[in-house]
């Protein structure tokens, strides 16, 4: 018998498990969700102990107090993983999203000061408890809607000692959230203004501010900007082979509007994803594909700034392992939640419901580097658990903006 103190059954079971091995889902893995009728979850101490269906329940023993649910046919399945997002912030951006609207091009509000300056402004102006405030309710409201893991960059600092600020208030986040926090140095976002005639001394320091937050475990992953008129890839090399000597994964907005090569270098990098890649070349996807590192789309930055998609079709006929995020910013996608990140998924970038899915729980979780420990419901991993208000999971992508999530579990404990 095994000993269970959260046992989910009577449900339609998306296990996500591996296949084969475990790596990122490439080809028609890709949208196999590992379907199971009447299916149930078993953990215990905030760890999957058993899945399987019917009769197979009887081999799951009940400690005292356990939670036991009859879902009555809903659907369960694997936590949402957010591997890309921006919650470190203060202000709203109200007037740019309605210039860009009537046609302002977003690098040229960018080079007039606008843009990522504006909220950097607003967010050195707020106090730590303000910006904590605003960093915990938006981790909560991602709760709400699904995520158990999710992603939070710095990089509305700009500045060394600014970006170190967010990445300590980002540390005490963390130690008190429901759900995994995965930390990353956003350290070249933009250029700020004293370092607008020197863009090498702005990288140096940038990367000397490596060895603090190391020592201080503050961050496990370095990413910077690399887009035209912003930073090339030139400037960032040196960033991240420090980044990679210090032991921290490495990143990168890459080829979002235009194509600058930051594919084929994030390839050449081992870097851990590359996210955006609408403007991905022909070797850039190459290059992605032979590496097995996992684009990240952002469907929700492509549907409000109002450029072309990713497709995704493109990524997935060259075996890209391909992954969802919410990018969830206040200038570009300030977009809440991954249900309406796989709806766009769908009727945006060419994915169906189930890659879509799959794109937002198991290989999100590679895209962060935690394949083997969230993103699947199989014995041993961390009962991060969703309970869908709906029997059929591909109406997340159909009903987009529908409330669907009915319950959220996370290490076993339910957190809404």
């Amino acid at each position: 018998m095994t000993a269970a103190d959260l046992v989910l059954h009577g449900a339609r079971l998306l296990t996500l498990a591996p296949l084969r091995e475990e790596r990122p889902r490439v080809g028609p893995a890709a949208g196999d969700v590992g379907a199971v009728m009447d299916g149930f979850v078993a953990a215990r101490d905030g760890a999957i102990v058993a899945t399987g269906h019917g009769a197979a329940l009887q081999t799951v023993e009940r400690v005292e107090d356990a939670v036991d649910v009859d879902v009555h046919g809903r659907v369960v399945m694997p936590g949402f993983v957010d591997p890309h997002t921006h919650l470190c912030y203060a202000g709203e951006r109200w007037e740019e999203f309605a210039s860009r609207r009537s046609g302002a091009d977003y690098l040229a509000v960018l080079a007039a000061g606008g843009g990522i300056h504006a909220t950097v402004r607003a967010t050195r102006e707020a106090t730590d408890e303000q910006l904590l405030t605003l960093l915990r309710r938006r981790i909560g409201d991602a709760v709400e809607l699904g995520t158990t893991t999710i992603e939070v960059k710095s990089g509305y600092g700009l500045e060394p000692d600014e970006e170190l600020r967010q990445l300590r208030l980002l540390a005490r986040a963390k130690a008190d959230a429901p759900i995994d926090v995965a930390v990353t140095y956003l350290a070249a976002h933009a250029l700020p203004a004293p370092y607008t005639d020197d863009r090498k001394r702005f990288i140096r320091d940038a990367t000397n501010a490596i060895a603090a937050i190391v020592d201080g475990s503050l961050a496990e992953a370095v990413d910077a900007f690399v887009e035209k008129g912003v930073f090339d890839v030139d400037d960032v090399r040196p960033l991240f082979g420090a980044a990679k000597k210090a032991g921290l994964a490495v990143t990168m907005h890459a080829d979002q509007l235009n194509d600058v090569g930051a594919s084929v270098f994030a390839a050449r990098m081992h870097a851990r994803s590359a996210d955006h890649v609408a403007n991905a070349s022909a070797e850039g996807i190459r290059a992605l594909a032979r590496a097995e590192i996992p684009a990240v789309l952002l469907p929700g930055s492509a549907f409000f700034v109002g450029y072309p998609p990713p497709d995704a079709r493109r990524f997935m006929s060259a075996r890209v392992p391909i992954a969802l995020a919410s990018d969830h910013n206040p200038g570009t996608s300030p977009l809440e939640g991954m249900p309406t990140a796989i709806a766009l998924g769908v009727t945006l970038c060419g994915l169906t419901p189930h890659e879509a899915i799959v794109a937002a729980t198991i290989n999100a979780a590679h895209a962060l580097g935690r394949g083997g420990r969230v993103g699947a419901l199989v014995a041993g991993r961390r009962a991060d658990i969703l309970v869908l208000d709906t029997d059929d999971e591909r109406e997340l992508a159909y009903r987009m903006g529908a409330p669907l999530i009915a319950e959220v579990y996370a290490s076993g404990r339910r957190v809404a």
